[in-house]
């Protein structure tokens, strides 16, 4: 599987280091999200058997909000680069709490004395 290009994604992605569960028909797994945006996520180190692809999720953005569910597919997995995942099922208003708190993240690097 390949990795799409920047060009080819829809959402702008952010850095993260995000602790998720990950459960699949024969387990679950906690991991990391290393990048993630409205439309998916890169979880690193790489998913062990990535062909399992159907995946339910459960993470949080900070201490102070409630875990995000949702589901996802693998799109890809790179022996060094992670496993891309893109969410098939994520409310509205779990990707507006992704984008709301990375731009807030990032407004706030931005500002002077941060």
């Amino acid at each position: 599987m390949e990795e799409p290009s920047v060009q080819n994604r829809r959402h702008p992605r952010y850095l993260a280091d995000l602790e998720v569960i990950i459960y699949r028909q024969e387990d679950a797994i906690r991991a990391h999200i290393a990048q993630i945006s409205r439309g998916g996520c890169l979880i690193f180190p790489p998913l062990p058997d990535p062909a399992a692809s159907q995946l339910k999720m459960s993470f949080r953005l900070g201490e102070d909000l409630p875990y995000t569910n949702c589901k996802g597919e693998v799109a890809y997995s790179i022996n060094d680069r992670g496993t891309g995942v893109v969410f098939t099922e994520i409310s509205r208003y779990n990707q507006d709490l992704i984008t709301d708190y990375f731009e807030r993240r990032l407004a706030a690097q931005k500002q002077p004395g941060a």
